[in-house]
């Protein structure tokens, strides 16, 4: 038995170092493979949201299928200091009017279950999009220098 206790003592450091590691500071796990962060008490124009997630080693958030959104919403709604908070996202059509692009490129879905009702609706002077809280979180078309809460996620 005194044999065993250095070895199960080991693998649980081992195992708490891998945990550590799989979720850095500041995330948070989203799923198995996703980590999140946001940040419920600064808010930052579009431009100043993609820079920070890039720092932290992630990417502003960008949601291409309704799981994806689903966790999100899940997430915001399970924490208290999120409530009536909007959250930006890595979607802009800045570069062509109507063609709503997530920062790597990649279209953004439309209509339901993503956009509010009407949205996006605002042509060449609202360019960026939000997690409207208002309206269940559902994506609504804004200007790109209003402030809004950061969400940035990262995968592993």
């Amino acid at each position: 038995m005194k044999f065993l206790a250095p070895v199960i003592l080991t693998a649980l450091i081992s195992v708490a170092s891998v945990r550590s590691n799989d979720c850095p500071y500041p995330y948070e796990p989203l799923d198995d493979t996703r980590r999140i962060f946001l940040d419920a008490y600064v808010t930052y124009t579009w431009q100043d949201t993609v820079d920070p997630c890039k720092t932290h080693s992630g990417e502003i958030l960008m949601i291409e299928d309704c799981e994806t959104f689903a966790l999100v919403y899940d997430y915001i709604k399970s924490k208290d200091v999120t409530q009536g908070k909007h959250f930006r996202l890595g979607a802009t059509d800045e570069v062509e009017e109507g063609t709503w692009k997530f920062v790597n490129n990649r279209a953004v879905p439309q209509g339901v279950p993503f956009w509010g009702k009407g949205e996006p609706n605002s042509g060449n002077t609202h360019n960026c999009a939000i997690m409207h809280a208002s309206y269940n979180h559902y994506w609504y078309d804004i200007q790109c220098e209003n402030k809004y809460n950061p969400i940035c996620l990262k995968k592993y």
